[in-house]
């Protein structure tokens, strides 16, 4: 792998000389070109991006730029949407087994709620009898790139069953709720449009079911290579066949209604990376172990999902390809970047630059073995400017009435 265009070995060590390592760093114009090239594909759809996938402020304030509102599961993601600039309308909220706290903070908000249990919808009914409310849906058909992605089908925990939605309408019916949304997620990664257009046609088959709705949310999931053998999905195509199946089933109901969509990775995924330092280059009787100063409490999903995630080194080596081991400092074995690629062995010193790194990444770091998230930086053509400082020792142990003993 080479690093993307936007980076480069120069400006690589550039940011790493001014910012240390590691650091995130994201491409602003590639963001931009996602979402417009989202909002081209489907030109009268409402996009809402997933923001769980990168909240940082800088990347938020780029796609609500271009154009994107945001799907979000959280009262604090609602609350950052808000202090960003998104509007109410532009912000949906679509948690999961969320308590009375979590539904009372949403609904002061004054955004869409999206519930998928009957509990949820009992205990909004109360809280806010006479008010909008969408249904998320499990039917059944699933897909994603590992079993902890997929969020539709029998083993999922997301969604009403279509054997509930008749109870879910008598407790909206009960507490004068308007059910004006339907919304369904079925995983993430998804490369076949056959499968997402699968998941759709059930979807649009509750539509006479349910004669106040405003829009249908078909989800997102759109896949992003990353793997050498994978290639970008159309989404041109895409846009066109979803589009047509969507609107033929609109006209049939007979009244305005709106696709909503919420891609996440799609938006920000090759717009990032991890850039690391080799600092130990460690050789056992089977296997030769890159060291570097970031691993799996910057970067999950290798270890979380065995995900795959295009690496490449500065400078490059002029040496004959070994099986590498890409590692961090954090005490588990299953502390990998990569694992058994074929490349020439870097030097202690040398940069590690991870590839699709811009979602789920920083996003799901952690304090693990007490250890600080990475800086972020964002790129924007030949300017770059710090959007998060890395921690210090006291952001992550959140004790400041300790003395050192003597």
């Amino acid at each position: 792998m080479k690093a993307p265009s936007w980076l480069g070995p120069r400006r690589a060590a550039a940011l790493a000389e001014r910012f240390g390592t590691p650091f995130y760093a994201y491409s602003s114009r590639l963001l931009r070109a996602r979402s417009r090239a989202l909002a081209k594909a489907f030109p009268s759809a409402a996009i809402r991006y997933a923001m769980k996938a990168n909240a940082n402020p800088a990347v938020l304030e780029a796609v609500r730029r271009a154009g994107l509102g945001v799907d979000t599961v959280s009262p604090w993601e609602v609350l950052l949407a808000r202090e960003v600039g998104f509007r109410k309308k532009q912000i949906i909220y679509s948690g999961n087994m969320p308590s009375d706290d979590d539904l009372a903070a949403v609904h002061r908000e004054g955004v869409m709620i999206n519930l998928d249990a009957l509990s949820s919808l009992r205990r909004y009914g109360r809280l806010a009898p006479g008010a909008k409310v969408s249904l998320r849906v499990n039917l059944d058909v699933g897909g994603g790139h590992h079993p902890h992605v997929i969020t539709a089908g029998s083993e999922s925990k997301f969604g009403l069953a279509p054997e509930e939605l008749p109870e879910a309408r008598a407790i909206a019916a009960e507490h004068k709720l308007r059910i004006v949304g339907l919304h369904q997620h079925i995983g993430s990664g998804i490369f076949e449009l056959d499968l997402f257009l699968e998941a759709l046609d059930p979807l649009l088959a509750l539509l006479v079911d349910f004669p106040d709705l405003e829009f249908v949310d078909a989800g997102g999931g759109f896949g992003v290579p990353y793997r050498p053998d994978e290639r970008p999905i159309d989404l041109e195509a895409w846009g066109r066949a979803i589009t047509e199946r969507f609107d033929a089933a609109a006209r049939r109901y007979g009244r305005p209604l709106q696709l909503m969509l919420e891609p996440g990775r799609y938006v920000v995924c090759e717009a990032g990376v991890l850039v690391a330092r080799v600092t130990t280059v460690k050789r056992t009787r089977d296997r030769v172990f890159v060291g570097t100063d970031s691993g799996m409490h910057h970067l999950i999903r290798p270890a979380l999902y065995q995900s795959y995630h295009p690496v490449a080194t500065y400078p490059l080596r002029e040496r004959a390809a070994e099986r590498l081991f890409f590692t961090g400092p954090i005490c588990e074995s299953g502390d990998l970047l990569a694992e058994e690629r074929a490349m020439p062995l870097p030097e202690e010193g040398d940069l590690v630059v991870v590839g699709n790194a811009g979602a789920y990444g920083f996003a799901m770091a952690s304090h693990y073995n007490l250890r600080a998230r990475p800086a972020e930086v964002m790129v924007d053509g030949d300017d770059w400017r710090l959007v998060r400082a890395r921690e210090g020792y006291r952001d992550v142990v959140r004790r400041r009435d300790v003395k050192r003993a003597k």
